[in-house]
Formats: C-alpha cells, structure tokens, sequence
C-alpha cells in the first residue's frame, strides 16, 4: 500500500478559500464496476476482471466537475457565461485553456503520476478541447498539477459540465494507492510555487537534475514535514 498525500490548490493572491469546491478524487475502478454491472453483459464482465484492466484501473483517480462552467472566448480573453464559472486562464496564444480547479501531490514514496483525458467516461469538453497530458515523480518534484486544455476548431467557446469528469490521475505503482487528503499552509505553498516556476530561475534543466537537487537538499523532507502537520481526518 502506498499513501498518496493530495490538496486542492488555489492562487495565493486568491482571497477565497476554495476547499468547497474539490471533491476528493475517486477510484476509476470504482465507478466501473458500478456502470457495467446493471449491463449483464458477460464479455463486459470478462473485461473488468481481466489481469490487465485491472491492473491499468485500480490505481486510476478521476475528478469531476463540481458546477457547470461556459466560456465564450473573445480576443484572447475568456468571458464567463451564465452564473456560475469556475476562474480560467488563457495561455497568450489563446490555443489553451488551464481549468480553475488544480491539484498538488505528494509521496514518500518513490512514484510517478500521469495526468490524461478521462477517456473511459462519458464527456462533453472534447467537442472543445482536449487534456494535455504529463508526468513526474511526485516525491521528488511539488509542484501544482494543473487541468489544461488544448482547444480545437474555432477555439471561441469551452464548457464543462457539473458531474462531468475532468481528468485522470494514473499512479505508476503495482502497489494499491490510498490518498489522505491534506490543507495546503504557506510554507507548502512557496515550495510549490517554488517547483512550479523552475523554469524562470533555472531553465533548460532537465527533470532529473531537478529531482536529484530536491532530494539532496532534503526539500523531499521538508514537505513530507508539512503535510503531516496539515493532514486532514
């Protein structure tokens, strides 16, 4: 068994506290069992129980949308319709969208996690866009994980709707996953803030050489220290 330690993350300028907003993620597992069992359908079955599904899904986490969210986008800058959206950003060249709900993770554990599509769920966002995909190790890199997507077609509107699923977090482990959910303070946020910005104060190093400097200067134990101080029952 290996704990995985996760937290909403918001921006630090941001003066609400969005805690309300982030369901825990749920097991991809889960939630495929519950839809294919009214199916009775043997071969459906026979695929949930093969070695190599469940291997893929046991250890697959997926977010879902907590209210419906619409963007007209208008100039490189996106525009909320209706009354309730979640806060977006547009990268400069209008070609993506980052989602207003992240993630932050973290092992003691050496592990890596891969962020994808939700692509064995139903879904409506990629009529609009698509995931961008990524991986790191996340006990050696802090860094937030963010919900970004690449639009296509016109690249004018985005829509997520509420109970829509977002994305994926797979956890590269044989190992069963359990997350223990934790509040981010402001130590773990310089840290992260820290990670996340590597690039503007260390650029063109590679993964590894980030990773080998966050290991040796006992960053890795700094966070771990944090968390358990942040852990939530």
């Amino acid at each position: 068994m290996k704990t995985v330690y996760w937290a909403p993350w918001f921006a630090p300028q941001d003066h609400h506290h969005w805690n309300i907003l982030f369901d825990d993620p749920k097991r991809l597992f889960t939630k495929v069992l519950d839809d294919t069992s009214r199916l009775g359908d043997p071969r459906i079955d026979h695929m949930v129980k093969c070695p190599s599904f469940n291997n893929l899904s046991k250890n697959v986490f997926y977010v879902e949308n907590p209210i419906k969210s619409e963007f007209r986008i208008e100039n490189g800058e996106l525009i909320p319709v209706g009354e309730s959206s979640c806060v977006s950003n547009l990268s400069q060249n209008a070609n993506s969208l980052q989602y207003g709900l992240s993630y932050i993770f973290f092992s003691e554990d050496d592990l890596e996690m891969m962020l994808t599509g939700p692509y064995f769920s139903q879904h409506n966002h990629n009529k609009y866009g698509m995931v961008i995909c990524g991986k790191f190790n996340i006990s050696k890199w802090f860094r937030s994980t963010n919900i970004e997507y690449l639009l296509l077609n016109k690249r004018d509107y985005f829509a997520l709707e509420e109970k829509e699923p977002m994305a994926y977090f797979h956890f590269l482990t044989n190992d069963k996953v359990k997350l223990q959910r934790f509040e981010m303070n402001e130590t773990l946020r310089k840290l992260s803030l820290t990670c996340g910005r590597v690039s503007e104060w260390w650029p063109k190093v590679p993964l590894t050489t980030r990773y080998n400097k966050f290991v040796s200067s006992k960053t890795n134990r700094l966070v771990l220290q944090e968390i358990k101080k942040q852990l939530i029952d």
